[in-house]
């Protein structure tokens, strides 16, 4: 443990001091590039951005690598394709000799694709609740044993007060969904 108290700083504090945000036209970090730095999208507009200390990487709790908006894009995907097929077959419809086979079948190779994907991204984000559901109490019980969490920059160890184990910040992750999570 820590054998100075005035060098013990709480987790989420000391990740809120490693990190900064900055607004201006700068290059944001790729998709995977850093652990735990939002993407574009999951920051909302293309002007902001922010950068982390390692310290703050290893300390900060595991965010999702997803935007939520991106579960709607099946939904609309099939709508523009429900749309483009009645367009289509209304122009159909209206032609010489139409028969009905044609009228809702023709379409299908303009809008195929755009149903197809449509519904990948409707059953994958089904898939991506579903898993949310499932992860939800873990992920409390980790964010509740992460908040307690204390760091001691002189011995640069994480610890959790009144359990007597300490580790390396780049364990972190593993202590609040291994160790504690389990036991909470």
């Amino acid at each position: 443990m820590c054998s100075e108290a005035d060098q013990i700083v709480a987790v989420p504090g000391a990740v809120a001091a490693g990190t900064t945000y900055k607004i201006g036209r700068v290059r944001l970090p790729g998709e995977r590039e850093v652990a735990d730095l939002p993407s574009r999208a999951a920051l909302g507009v293309s002007k902001h951005v922010m950068s982390r200390t390692q310290l703050a990487v290893w300390l900060s709790f595991p965010s999702r690598h997803y935007t939520p908006w991106a579960r709607n894009q099946g939904y609309i995907l099939l709508g523009v394709a429900a749309l483009v097929h009645l367009v289509v077959s209304l122009v159909i419809a209206m032609g010489q000799d139409a028969r009905w086979g044609e009228v809702l079948l023709a379409p299908f190779c303009l809008t195929g694709l755009f149903w197809g994907l449509g519904l990948l991204n409707v059953l994958g984000s089904y898939g991506a609740r579903k898993r949310d559901t499932a992860e939800a109490p873990a992920r409390e019980k980790a964010l509740a044993v992460w908040e307690s969490l204390c760091y001691c920059a002189r011995d640069n160890v994480v610890f959790e007060p009144g359990v007597g184990v300490s580790f390396h910040p780049s364990e972190t992750r593993e202590y609040i969904f291994g160790f504690r999570g389990n036991g909470r």
